[in-house]
């Protein structure tokens, strides 16, 4: 019975389960998976996440593929500790299915950016009322952030980017971020059906503030490789996943921002609760904004023209041995393994990282970090 499963077409798969050791489906996730992602571990990756979100079991087998195979093409891996991306099922009232929203978090927008070659370092912060802070841009541009412990009275939310040949970044008042709030869908559904406590908006406001500064600031750094601009297309909007994992060459086909419509009242729990883990909630079509204002100013210095982009460099043996290390710990995480142990598994590497690639072990570091925090 299960060789019978496992080579039968995928129209013909039944359920999640079947999907998980059906041989096309694992076909399709090779196809499109980043080098470093392996069909396999994606397949182990989704069986973790149906123990930690069960109604993802519910849901439409080619609907949930073709939001793991967008995951996978990213290089992303949702609902990890690494908080790159997560699925999120919500009921489909016109089809009278359970389907998947694919979502990426703040820390996968991070990770896509420094992965272009043309961003050295990227932080997203909020700014309290007693914290020491100030900006200036145009010629005498600065960022300043010193926290002062108290997160009460936010002011400000900010992104800010090293370039490999000079910086960018954007500082949005705290009233642009309640604006956003208020225009998302998803936090227009909630208070719709009276649900706002269970909102990511209300839960992680912090977080949710983070990541629209680094949607803000993505538009305007020197950024142009084809996953970054895939991931702002597909994240929080109401794909076809489905068509997406039958037919991955054609792409995927965006039905529009995922509204209240499409999710029945009885699982706006389930998929809100999800929605807090991920931080992540649809923001307002940005064509209605530039209407009402002017668009928050962002600067970059300074501004390369498009035939100077700069290449990726290849890393030398040091980086590439640090890079490992990296992964390893990201691996270890992504299988369940828990922070404090993996920290003490790897320290000789991670304490030699610390000393030669500064910039990566500020990455595992918040990593381990907010594993821990959430573990």
């Amino acid at each position: 019975m299960s060789t019978e499963i496992a080579k039968k077409p995928l129209r013909q798969v039944d359920n999640v389960r079947e999907l998980l050791v059906n041989d096309m489906a694992k076909q399709q996730l090779a196809t499109v998976a980043a080098k470093h992602m392996r069909p396999e571990r994606m397949m182990r990756i989704l069986a973790n996440a149906m123990r930690t979100t069960p109604q993802l079991a519910e849901c439409e087998p080619l609907s949930l593929l073709g939001a793991m195979m967008t995951s996978a093409s990213l290089g992303l891996e949702p609902q990890t500790p690494l908080a790159h991306a997560y699925l999120i099922p919500f009921k489909n009232r016109r089809k009278g299915v359970t389907e998947v929203q694919f979502i990426i978090g703040w820390r996968g927008m991070i990770a896509l950016a420094r992965r272009s070659g043309a961003v050295v370092n990227i932080h997203a912060d909020v700014v309290y009322q007693n914290d020491e802070f100030s900006f200036e841009y145009g010629s005498d541009q600065h960022l300043r952030h010193k926290p002062s412990g108290e997160r009460e009275n936010p002011q400000y939310a900010y992104c800010y980017a090293k370039l490999t040949d000079g910086e960018a970044f954007i500082v949005l008042p705290w009233p642009e971020i309640i604006k956003t709030r208020d225009n998302s869908q998803g936090y227009q559904t909630a208070k719709r059906y009276g649900k706002l406590d269970e909102t990511p908006w209300v839960k992680h406001v912090h977080a949710m503030a983070k990541k629209t500064a680094v949607r803000r600031l993505f538009d305007e750094l020197p950024i142009s490789i084809e996953e970054v601009s895939e991931a702002v297309g597909v994240d929080e909007q109401r794909n076809d996943f489905t068509s997406f994992a039958l037919n991955p060459e054609d792409g995927i086909t965006i039905n529009g921002e995922f509204t209240e419509e499409d999710a029945a009242p009885e699982e706006e729990d389930a998929a809100q609760a999800q929605d807090s883990k991920s931080a992540a909630d649809p923001e307002p079509d940005p064509k209605a904004d530039a209407k009402k204002e002017a668009k928050p100013k962002a600067t970059a210095k300074p501004e390369p023209k498009a035939e100077d982009k700069p290449e990726p460099k290849e890393d030398d043996e040091a980086t590439k041995r640090h890079r490992a290390t990296l992964n390893k710990v990201e691996d270890d995480l992504a299988d369940g393994a828990p922070a404090s142990g993996t920290r003490k598994f790897h320290a000789e590497a991670l304490d030699l990282m610390k000393a030669e690639a500064p910039d990566l072990f500020a990455q595992v570091d918040a990593m381990l970090n907010h594993a821990e925090a959430t573990g």
